[in-house]
């Protein structure tokens, strides 16, 4: 065990155990704090060397590289540790460590962040701590760096940010969640994270900290429970030694049948000066994260179609007291014969390797060149993972979400999504924006949206489930203009300084004739190109892996690139930008501080330690506006001068259904 501990200074101390209850802190002497060198210190830079992660990689050809270490370091003590930043180190044995020839090897994002190999990927992945403008504040979030050599990391990009949930238990004025970490691990064929909730109680930076479960499929792409989110690992009793926040380690340790978590506690929140911190041990049963439950009504829950579902089916499941039976079907969602329900011999017990048979000819599945589900029938039983085969895989990936409103038949404040394949993101109307229902002032059929002058309210139209658009997106409008100067099309910036990470504007200016796409305050924008402002224009912006291109009518008019990286936003207001160099591709793509919003920005008050600035909100969008796209894919130039040339054929034509020809072919042929 590598460990820390902070009294005023951060000090890195090495431990060892056989069973990881009884541990033994050797007598080193490699470190001299206090006239000896009797102590199990392991390194000692500066007096901040702060949070240590070791990595041990064994298969590394160089012996003395087979343990690698990161930290954090102020830069506060000049002249060699003057740049803010991670630091690397090697060693052949976790003990004695030499740094590395490039530091610091990852510029400052964060004194928080947590180190690993990925063994999916085959590179290491940080999650380092990144502020962005989340609801009113400068709130820690997570961001995601990589590298093929641990000396070289990418700038980090921002991955997960608190949402309006996690401020469900605020009372008073400035209490708001950050995130204070996020140790990830892979698992079988995901990963999994345990994430640092930091609820600040008295509006700065006291609070307790608690760990909740999130899951990926790339590590950069999180999922998070539903409901009301139980922590995976609490604080403990009132008074207890760990009830003032709970910290994990960046890899829990799989032994036999038993998950074993080791973690630091302690007995004061954030904001303590005085305390007392152990390490603790908490445990689960293997894949015991999550799990399906059934009552005492039988309950079923069919999988996705997989590919490669073969061999021996084994379940990790509680059915002590109950049954569960599985049932093999074809993509279409037949029982294949003599593996339905009736034939599957019933599980009762309670373990994590149980084998599913249909009797006894029939206790593997089969190959199969084609997809096939699992059906599981439930009751009185809880269901964990289940395995077949090394390789099992799902037959297609989910299809690309895109938003789309027409605003035709829409009532009240909410507006509906006309794509539901991918399920439905609602657009919900703010301040003084309606539903217009005069075919005068639509594009196309009877409906648009008005936004009036704002007169104090912030208009908006809002987009659910866009606060993650990946690394390829489209955004478009149809526009009707009524203001001639600066107006916000798309954005999620908070309104007041110069935009930061998870910030993103897509505006024009019909004065000056330009159009302007901002991310984490990088500019692209369009030579100047005037149009008139009393009829609708279309507007329309591409982003793929960094590059991006602006169009007005279907004409592109304007592209460049924004790198990736993050701007982050420091105590006076000002930016320190950690950008990686121009032509590289981003492999994270766009993660925001909040859902996109249409017609102007956040707005309202923003507090960043203790100041407090008024959005001004000068941008808002006046006019009439028709047909909204936001899809997680990117329209060919072609693709968009289509959609411009055949909704305006389709506007002078009155057989053309209204929905004809606004976004590609593959768009319009879903029913």
């Amino acid at each position: 065990m590598w460990y820390d501990v902070w009294d005023g200074d951060c000090h890195n101390f090495y431990a060892t155990s056989s069973d990881g209850i009884s541990w033994t802190k050797p007598s080193l002497g490699l470190v001299e704090p206090e006239g000896s060198k009797d102590n199990n210190l392991i390194f000692r830079r500066t007096r901040l060397d702060h949070m240590p992660q070791v990595i041990h990689t064994p298969w590394d050809q160089d012996p003395q590289r087979r343990y690698k270490l990161i930290n954090f370091d102020f830069g506060r003590s000049p002249p060699d540790h003057a740049v803010t930043g991670y630091w690397g180190a090697f060693s052949p044995d976790g003990i004695h460590w030499k740094d590395t020839t490039r530091n610091p090897v990852l510029p400052d994002s964060g004194d928080v962040g947590h180190f690993l190999w990925d063994p999916h990927t085959e590179r290491y992945i940080g999650y380092p701590k990144v502020f962005s403008a989340v609801r009113g504040f400068a709130r820690r979030s997570v961001a995601v760096t990589f590298s093929t050599d641990f000396e070289h990391w990418t700038p980090a990009e921002l991955v997960l940010v608190p949402d309006e949930w996690d401020d469900r238990w605020v009372t008073e004025y400035k209490q708001h969640t950050d995130f204070y970490g996020l140790t990830v691990f892979p698992y079988e064929s995901q990963y999994l994270g345990f994430l640092w909730i930091f609820r600040i109680t008295n509006g700065e930076s006291d609070g307790p900290i608690f760990c909740e479960l999130v899951s990926s499929r790339d590590g950069i792409n999180w999922a998070r429970s539903e409901g009301d989110r139980v922590p995976i690992l609490s604080l403990g009793e009132a008074g207890s030694w760990d009830d003032g926040m709970i910290q994990t380690l960046n890899y829990p340790l799989l032994e036999h049948d038993t998950i074993k978590v080791f973690y630091g506690g302690f007995d004061q929140t954030h904001g303590f000066r005085r305390g007392a911190a152990a390490v603790g041990l908490a445990t689960l049963r293997k894949d015991g994260f999550v799990s399906l439950e059934a009552g005492s009504v039988t309950g079923t829950v069919t999988t996705k179609p997989l590919r490669n579902l073969e061999g021996e089916l084994r379940l990790n499941a509680n059915a002590r007291g109950g049954e569960v039976r599985v049932e093999l079907l074809d993509e279409e969602g037949v029982a294949l014969s003599g593996f339905g329900g009736d034939d599957c011999q019933p599980l009762e017990r309670d373990g994590v390797s149980q084998r599913i048979s249909w009797g006894p000819e029939r206790d593997l599945i089969p190959a199969s060149e084609k997809p096939r589900r699992l059906r599981f029938l439930m009751k009185n039983a809880s269901l964990y993972s289940f395995m077949a085969g090394g390789n099992v895989s799902l037959d297609s990936l989910p299809i690309p979400a895109e938003a789309f409103f027409t605003f035709e038949s829409d009532q009240g404040r909410v507006a509906k999504d006309q794509w539901v394949c991918d399920g439905v993101q609602k657009g919900l109307l703010h301040g003084g924006v309606s539903i217009d229902n005069d075919p005068g002032n639509s594009f196309q059929g009877g409906s648009a949206l008005a936004f009036q002058a704002h007169g104090g309210n912030l208009n908006t139209l809002e987009i659910e489930d866009t606060s993650h658009l990946g690394d390829r997106f489209t955004l478009a409008v149809w526009v009707k203009s009524s203001k001639h100067a600066l107006s916000r099309l798309f954005s999620t910036y908070r309104g007041s300084g110069e935009p930061a990470t998870g910030e993103l504007i897509f505006d024009f200016n019909p004065s000056s004739g330009v159009l302007r796409f901002i991310l984490a305050g990088q500019k692209v924008q369009s030579q100047p190109r005037f149009w008139l402002g009393d009829r609708y224009h279309h507007f329309a912006a591409t982003y793929a892996r960094g590059d991006v291109k602006l169009y007005l009518d279907g004409i592109q008019v304007g592209e460049g690139q924004v790198r990736p990286g993050n701007s982050r936003l420091m105590s006076d207001g000002s930016l320190v930008e950690y950008f990686a160099p121009t032509g590289t591709e981003s492999s994270v793509g766009v993660h925001l501080a909040a859902n996109l919003r249409l017609g102007e920005d956040q707005g309202g008050r923003f507090i960043f330690r203790g100041k407090e600035v008024l959005a001004s909100n000068q941008e808002q969008l006046v006019g009439f506006v028709d047909n909204v796209l936001v899809a997680k894919r990117v329209l060919a130039g072609n693709e968009i001068g289509n959609l411009v040339s055949i909704s305006n054929s389709a506007k002078e034509n009155e057989d053309v259904p209204v929905a004809a020809g606004l976004v590609s072919d593959k768009f319009r042929k879903q029913p």
